[in-house]
């Protein structure tokens, strides 16, 4: 009461006396309260403490969570990678190249519950692969060469040097300045043929 009182008899101050009034109003209130037995006051060491858990987050599989969320979700179960594959590759942009080093990921296979099962398909086109391969690569190195000697030899470009008819590719020397192609014998030594240097 004197601090209301107060705030009547100071005219500058008015505001001050108010708030200290109110907080020891207040004060006075809960002590009457916890005297009555009505509120318990419990001091700050003797507060249960509850145990404040963080949720652990693996970061490498972290990408791998939306996609493992819409399949679980989906309803549809599969039990083998290949199985996997080809349900969901329409949740990839790529399709099947993409879903395939998805699935055959450990963390992905494991939360799926998924088995790898060897198709004998598989197999066999990689022996055909093989097969292929060793056909090509025999005889790789003789075809390169028959295609540029026929390339050479469709080649109906001149040499642009004075009096020299030698033919020439895209390959031979270009002058920087006239932009004419020269044989080896008539470039020059520079970044220009002689005429323009």
């Amino acid at each position: 009461m004197g601090f209301m009182i107060q705030s009547t008899r100071d005219p500058v101050h008015t505001g001050l006396w108010i708030v200290l009034a109110i907080f020891f109003g207040f004060g006075l209130i809960a002590q009457i309260l916890v005297v009555n037995g009505i509120m318990q006051i419990t001091p700050v060491n003797q507060m249960p403490r509850t145990p404040t858990y963080r949720a652990t987050v693996d970061y490498r599989n972290y990408q791998y969570h939306s996609i493992v969320a819409k399949i679980n979700s989906s309803g549809v179960t599969v039990t083998t990678v290949d199985e996997a594959i080809r349900t969901y590759s329409s949740l990839f942009n790529v399709g099947e190249k993409a879903a395939k080093p998805f699935f055959q990921n450990q963390f992905v296979m494991s939360t799926l519950g998924l088995s790898i099962q060897d198709t004998p398909q598989v197999g066999y086109q990689s022996e055909s692969s093989n097969q292929k391969s060793e056909k090509v690569s025999s005889n790789f190195w003789g075809s390169i060469s028959d295609g540029a000697a026929k390339n050479e030899a469709k080649s109906d470009a001149k040499c642009a040097g004075q009096g020299c008819s030698n033919s020439i590719s895209a390959f031979d020397f270009r002058c920087y300045k006239c932009r004419e192609r020269f044989c080896e014998s008539c470039k020059g030594s520079g970044l220009t043929c002689p005429s323009c240097s």
